[in-house]
C-alpha cells in the first residue's frame, strides 16, 4: 500500500543510527524516496570505492 509519508535517505540514516550504525545520508544511494510498503535493495557507499547493499523493509506500523 501507499505510505502516509515517504522514506528518505535521512530517515534511513536515522534508523541505522538507532541500530548502532553511523551512516550519513549522503552515503545512501537512494535514487528517489520510498513511497510504498515492500522490500528495497539500497546501496551504501564507503571510502575507497567500497559499497554494500542492504535491504530496507517497509512494513505497516501497528
Amino acid at each position: 500500500g501507499q505510505l502516509f509519508e515517504s522514506i528518505t535517505s535521512q530517515k534511513i540514516s536515522e534508523k541505522l543510527k538507532e541500530l548502532g550504525f553511523e551512516i550519513k545520508k549522503n552515503q545512501i544511494d537512494l535514487p528517489e524516496s520510498i513511497k510504498e510498503l515492500g522490500e528495497f535493495p539500497i546501496k551504501i557507499k564507503f571510502e575507497h570505492n567500497l559499497e554494500a547493499e542492504i535491504k530496507v523493509i517497509v512494513i505497516e506500523e501497528k
